[in-house]
């Protein structure tokens, strides 16, 4: 295994072997991550009725870890491309893991809140070295497949995280949901002494202005918008977080435009196929966050079912994914990116959306639920290594790692914005109904207030209420629910479309058979074109010293149409 520069990528020679042992390794950290996002959302109605939490408290177990998630990507993938991505990977793991024991230690709300903060924090520095290092080290007619089983990797995550979360619950303790990821990161640790050093030679600078700005600004939005419905957009601190956000997005671009080496490359934004791949990930992660975060409560809060059950009800989306994920990954190069990036949200995203916010009901037999949600890993598992794969080609491998950060960072700032707007929209339909529900039962304003914050919070006041209207109370409080969340359903079906027009449109018919070699590069060049870089484990060859040092410095226009 000898060390080679591959022009101003640092790239290692390993063989076939060490190359899939890579992967799996890789894959490993990936499952970790997505276990741990999944697996507090069967916990959450139990979090939710443990430390009385408000449904604005309950949205911000989940988005504290998706905020900091998204906003410290761009930095991590820079310092992983500076440093070494492994190095990366290790600290990420450390961090993450010592946040979760931290988490299961929490006394408040929070508290909780703050631990989950610091797992997005570590969650962060080990996404972006997945698909960096994928990048450099397969070829480039291999790496569809490679990330179609990286891909499936994250089917495993979501397929044991609501079950094991579930089990743990109804077992143990909701803090045993957050010990999961100590003896699983301790093996992946042990595995990352198999994957190769990879770093890029040419980015000796960090943005830190940029990293700064950038994440005080996605998380006063982000804040905004959770609290701006049950504040009221006149409130002194909504407005004051609005100010924040759109001064610092806007000194976070201007930073961008200007430096020399910039934490997000403008250029990444001037290729059509990139843009495509990153917009339509965006929006099927907004149209279907919503989704993920509502039926594990549906289920326990509503249908009454155990957590472990609950766990286990959501899994067919999953397995689905696992399955067909590789599949989708070797097929790819075959149909191109456009079919499956149109198809798989339009039609199953909006289709699985359409049909749960049509029948879903106190009652709904879990066989439609289950279909539905099979039908929606299919299309997950279409979509996601084609997204992957066309925005990581659309780059110079040297700005891999940046390109990874970018690509994760709008897959989950679709998913942070969907539950902050979507959960703060259900939160509406849902206070209403509620109000509306009870105006006419003997209650005090004091209790409709506190059952109309959240479901959870609700439950805690129908042991002391006079029993003759417990029955009464706690139809409404169902039925608003799943009033809310069928909205919430109905509401996603535009962003799937919009996912599936923008692939349409923005994403190439034919998949690059050459990686790209400068941000100059057209998709429609690089996917007809023979390569005379194939040879390459990078995918790179001897005119990308040349192109990327231009690319690297300030962004190019592109030859796309």
């Amino acid at each position: 295994m000898n060390p080679t520069a591959d022009g101003h990528v640092a790239s290692v020679d390993v063989s076939p072997r060490r190359r899939w042992l890579t992967l799996f390794v890789l894959a490993g950290a990936q499952a970790i991550v997505m276990l741990d996002a999944t697996i507090v959302n069967t916990a959450l109605p139990t979090l939710k009725r443990h430390f009385e939490m408000t449904e604005s408290q309950s949205l911000w177990v989940v988005d504290a870890y998706l905020v900091f998630f998204g906003g410290l990507l761009l930095l991590s993938g820079a310092l992983g491309d500076r440093f070494g991505r492994r190095r990366m990977l290790m600290l990420g793991l450390v961090v993450f893991t010592a946040a979760s024991i931290g988490v299961a230690f929490s006394t408040t709300a929070e508290m909780l809140i703050v631990g989950r903060g610091l797992q997005g924090v570590g969650g962060a520095m080990v996404l972006p070295q997945g698909l960096s290092t994928l990048t450099a080290v397969f070829p480039r007619k291999d790496r569809s497949k490679a990330f179609g089983i990286y891909m499936g990797s994250m089917g495993i995550g979501m397929a044991l995280g609501p079950f094991l979360g579930g089990t743990l619950v109804d077992q143990i303790s909701w803090s045993a949901v957050f010990w999961v990821p100590a003896p699983v990161a301790a093996l992946s640790l042990v595995g990352l002494t198999l994957v190769p050093a990879t770093r890029s030679l040419q980015h000796t600078r960090l943005d830190v202005p940029g990293a700064v700005t950038g994440t005080i600004g996605m998380v006063a939005l982000v804040f905004s918008i959770i609290e701006g419905i049950p504040r009221g957009w006149g409130d002194p601190v909504i407005v004051g977080t609005i100010t924040t956000a759109v001064i610092a997005l806007t000194v976070f671009i201007l930073i961008e435009r200007r430096a020399k080496q910039p934490l997000l490359p403008l250029g990444f934004f001037k290729q059509r196929d990139f843009v495509g791949a990153m917009v339509g990930m965006f929006f099927i992660m907004f149209a279907l966050m919503g989704l993920l975060f509502y039926l594990p409560q549906f289920f326990q809060l509503v249908q009454g079912v155990s957590a472990a059950e609950s766990g286990l009800r959501v899994m067919p989306l999953a397995l689905v994914m696992i399955i067909c994920a590789p599949i989708a990954g070797f097929i790819l190069p075959k149909i191109g990116p456009r079919f499956l990036l149109f198809w798989a949200p339009t039609i199953h995203g909006g289709g699985c959306l359409l049909l749960l916010g049509l029948v879903l009901a106190v009652d709904t037999p879990y066989w439609i639920i289950g279909l539905a949600l099979a039908w929606l890993g299919i299309g997950g598992s279409l979509h996601m290594p084609a997204t992957t794969d066309t925005s990581m080609a659309a780059v110079p491998v040297d700005m891999a790692g940046k390109a990874s950060a970018v690509t994760t960072t709008g897959q989950e700032l679709g998913g942070t914005m969907a539950i902050a707007i979507l959960g703060s929209f259900a939160a509406v339909m849902y206070a209403s109904g509620v109000r509306d529900g009870l105006s006419d039962l003997p209650l005090s304003t004091a209790e409709v207030d506190v059952m109309a914050s959240g479901i959870g919070a609700a439950y805690h006041l129908l042991p002391g209420l006079d029993p003759g209207v417990v029955g009464e109370v706690q139809s409404t409080l169902t039925d608003s629910f799943v009033q809310a969340i069928k909205r919430t359903f109905l509401f996603g079906i535009t962003f799937a479309v919009i996912a599936g027009v923008v692939g349409w449109f923005l994403v190439p018919r034919r998949q690059r058979q050459v990686q790209a070699t400068s941000l100059d590069t057209p998709a429609s060049v690089s996917a007809t074109t023979p390569s005379t870089f194939e040879d390459s484990p990078n995918g790179a060859g001897p005119l990308g010293l040349a192109a990327r040092n231009m690319a690297s410095v300030r962004p190019q226009k592109t030859g796309l149409p």
